[in-house]
């Protein structure tokens, strides 16, 4: 009974192992060995022994085997580079090409996901977000009025019977206007924008509080001025041009939409906009004073700038869905959907 590392026959012949292993397993170890294994027994062709790498023989699965003995003849291979590694993406383990053949037809998850999605869903994400900034401005509203917040809950907690049972409406009333101006405040000022970093987000609900509160200075100093029969100070416009532009950056989000609204004939004043617009903004900035009314005209411009970026991601998103109908009525495969929005009049001039 011989050992299974004795390579020679009852003959005397030498006999190779590496050829007794089942085919599967040879190619794994071709494979993954850096080392091509060469068959070791005599042939009648004469060659000249090398003396193979230290190194790389006894990291081989050969050589803890026995199969790659010094003095074998062998000749070393060169090590694989960069070029000849298969390429594997970022999702793999194993950069130097290992396992690359598991990997041919990866597709990432966010690329399948595109990939499913038709055209209803393209438009509800448009929508999605900007649900979001909506909830985003909320949040960053009670933020800045977060003083007049907590004054309401102390109210509550250690105010006075009469404030109690009063619901502590003064207080309450100084926290709704804070919120519903700092919220008119930020989007004014682009913050409903997709097209904006951190750091102008911080700039925006920061130049909102300061306009808030330089709203309250001017409405202070028009009580003292009727208090003592004088009248009110003449005082620039709370949004300007200049300031906003000095407090965002010549590129922020209120500043394209600005520009924007200007290449497309908005001038902000009220025959701008439509007839049905118009009254619903003069029933707006009806009983307001003058002061009010400026401040108010100049809110509601500034909004309608900043809905123009959803407005044109919206009408892409039509036209993309447009396009799709008539490719498929194109192919003879229209649907039942496309049919009633073609009956409708949706794809005039199809």
């Amino acid at each position: 009974m011989g050992w299974f590392w004795d390579t020679k026959t009852a003959n005397g012949s030498t006999e190779d192992p590496y050829s007794k292993l089942d085919p599967a397993l040879r190619d794994f170890l071709d494979k993954e060995s850096p080392l091509k294994y060469e068959d070791t027994r005599p042939s009648s062709k004469p060659q000249q022994p090398s003396a193979p790498s230290p190194d790389a023989a006894s990291n081989t699965y050969r050589s803890q085997l026995g199969w790659t003995a010094p003095g074998e003849d062998q000749q070393p291979q060169r090590a694989p580079s960069q070029s000849d590694k298969p390429a594997t993406p970022p999702e793999s383990m194993f950069q130097d090409g290992r396992y690359a053949h598991l990997w041919k037809g990866y597709r990432p998850q966010a690329e399948i996901d595109a990939a499913g999605r038709n055209d209803q869903d393209k438009l509800r994400d448009v929508i999605d977000s900007y649900n979001d900034r909506k909830a985003a401005i909320g949040r960053a509203a009670i933020e800045n009025c977060v003083l007049e917040q907590m004054n309401e809950r102390d109210c509550w907690e250690n105010g006075s019977w009469q404030e109690r049972m009063n619901m502590c409406r003064g207080r309450n009333k100084q926290f709704l206007r804070c919120y519903t101006m700092q919220s008119r405040f930020l989007k004014a000022l682009g913050y409903l924008s997709t097209m904006r970093s951190e750091e102008e987000e911080e700039r925006i609900q920061m130049h909102a509080d300061k306009l808030y509160h330089q709203m309250l200075d001017r409405e202070a100093a028009v009580e003292d001025a009727k208090k003592i029969g004088q009248e009110a100070p003449e005082l620039p416009p709370l949004i300007s041009p200049e300031t906003t532009s000095a407090a965002l950056g010549p590129d922020s989000a209120w500043a394209r939409a600005r520009q924007k609204a200007l290449e497309m004939g908005g001038t902000g004043n009220l025959s701008a906009y439509s007839p049905e617009r118009q009254e619903q903004i003069k029933k707006q900035i009806e009983g307001l004073s003058e002061r009010e009314r400026e401040l108010e005209l100049q809110l509601i411009a500034a909004e309608s700038r900043a809905q123009l970026e959803y407005a044109e991601q919206i009408r892409q998103r039509l036209d993309e869905e447009r396009e799709s109908r008539l490719e498929r009525r194109g192919r003879g495969k229209e649907t039942v959907g496309d049919t009633i929005k073609r009956l409708w009049g949706w794809d005039k001039g199809a």
